[in-house]
């Protein structure tokens, strides 16, 4: 059966036991590694600065885009810390479990 048919007549679902259901440490670490650096980059004000003068051009980055990105890098970087908080949650259980 082709992979398109697969999609419109799916296999019938199954039963996954708990033992197969685990959190994957090496997927969380790097989710948040990475949210923490896009984060620290959308939140500083560098790269709206002008590589030649090293001014912030209004005209292309109106104060309300500016605001709106560095609110998305905190956020972004919130994000990273949770889920760094996760990654500390998993070792301890597999530490102490």
């Amino acid at each position: 059966m082709s992979n398109i048919l697969s999609v419109f007549n799916p296999p019938p679902s199954r039963n996954i036991p708990e033992s197969d259901l685990q959190d994957c440490l090496p997927c969380t670490a790097i989710q948040s590694a990475v949210a923490i650096a896009g984060g620290l980059y959308f939140s500083s004000p560098n790269q709206f600065k002008d590589k030649v003068t090293g001014k912030v051009d209004i005209v292309k980055n109106p104060i309300w885009w500016q605001r709106s990105v560095r609110g998305a890098g905190i956020i972004l970087f919130a994000l990273g810390a949770y889920r760094a908080g996760e990654v500390v949650q998993i070792l301890y259980h597999k530490k102490f479990s």
